[in-house]
């Protein structure tokens, strides 16, 4: 089980929005995954659990029963958020936790125990910390080996960063514990010199403890969140969604130690974001808002438009298909137009003229 944290002592830049993103994209990947929220405003909760208005029990429920010993325990918590997705929800009243625990000893590894519970229950464990670094931050240091450190590149980025760099110095030598930390460009415009300039400084400053991908600016993040939804189940057509697929992608290759070197380039590049891999199939979306019928055609129905009709969902148009291993060709038939996927980089010609996108379907792990 992978436990990773998403900290940064700043707010506003963008720590929930990269726990709840990253964690959708893992959970379509096929990975168990669990968010645990630390954050008493509880965004990463509302972000992801829409209707949790009444919560009966907490993340302050189990620090407080940890250690008095009662009956709440971290599974009892846990709601279920979507397939492969799971969230350990907080509120308020988590931040009356450390008062409580005042003096309590070791109450700074209690999250690392709570964890032992789930252990074969996930893959991935991602931690949404509070923007302070205090009590409730120690505690998912203590309980990660890895931390992801969202950074806008604004006037006090590289600040904030040393700071915190000096944070993870302090637990190594008080705790022995070490946590592997990388950082990752957020917020990005672009359209200045200025933010290229504070970029660039961060990728010279961290060598290789940042990740290549950057997360650009997107109004469909914030809308999505509004909504209770990540990105993967709002918008498959904006720069968040290519995003943080892009994050996950590189996320999932440290699973094998494959991570691609940062590259000193700091303007951020298009990738190939569908179809994706799920539990229940390849699915493939499009977000065509103004359309009245979408359909999906390839090698896989024998290019047949019959009975091969797209859902909507919102603003996107999805499909999930059963695939055996293999290389398939497809295009999508918006209101009569024949059109490859605009979110697929993969595409060769065809013989009736345009360009046929193209799905290579895996073994299966």
């Amino acid at each position: 089980m992978r436990t990773i944290a998403v900290v940064n002592q700043k707010g506003g830049c963008g720590k929930t929005t990269t726990a709840i993103n990253l964690s959708a994209f893992l959970a379509l990947q096929g990975r168990r995954t669990l968010v645990v929220d630390m954050d008493p405003q509880g965004h990463a909760t509302l972000g992801l659990l829409p209707d949790a208005v009444q919560l009966s029990s907490t993340m302050y429920d189990v620090f407080i029963q940890h250690h008095y010993g009662r009956d709440v325990r971290l599974p009892n918590i846990i709601q279920s958020a979507q397939s492969n997705l799971d969230v350990a929800p907080a509120d308020i009243l988590l931040s009356g936790v450390p008062e409580k625990l005042a003096g309590v000893p070791n109450r700074e590894n209690f999250l690392a125990e709570m964890l032992g519970d789930v252990e074969s229950q996930y893959d991935y464990v991602i931690i949404d910390c509070p923007p302070h670094v205090g009590f409730l931050t120690f505690n998912a240091l203590c309980a990660a080996s890895e931390a992801i450190v969202p950074v806008d590149p604004s006037f006090f980025a590289l600040h904030g960063i040393a700071k915190l760099l000096e944070t993870f110095d302090v637990l190594s030598k008080r705790t022995g514990h070490h946590v592997e930390a990388r950082a990752l460009v957020t917020l990005y415009s672009g359209r200045s010199r200025f933010a290229r300039d504070v970029v660039e400084e961060i990728f010279k400053h961290l060598a290789d403890a940042h990740f290549n991908t950057i997360i650009r600016h997107s109004v469909k993040l914030a809308e999505a969140a509004s909504h209770g939804l990540p990105i993967t189940a709002y918008s498959y057509r904006c720069t968040g969604f290519d995003d943080y697929a892009g994050l996950a992608a590189e996320v999932l290759a440290m699973e094998a130690g494959s991570a691609e070197k940062p590259d000193s380039d700091v303007e951020p590049r298009s990738r190939p974001c569908t179809p994706i891999l799920t539990d229940e199939g390849v699915m493939f979306a499009l977000d065509a808002p103004e359309a009245e019928r979408v359909q999906l055609v390839g090698d896989f129905n024998e290019w047949t438009l019959d009975a091969n009709e797209m859902t909507r969902s919102g603003d996107v148009w999805y499909s999930v298909l059963k695939l055996e291993p293999g290389r398939y060709r497809y295009r999508f038939v918006v209101d009569g137009r024949w059109c490859s996927d605009p979110l697929n980089a993969e595409v060769e010609p065809s013989p009736y003229g345009g360009e046929n996108s193209v799905c290579v379907v895996a073994e299966m792990r």
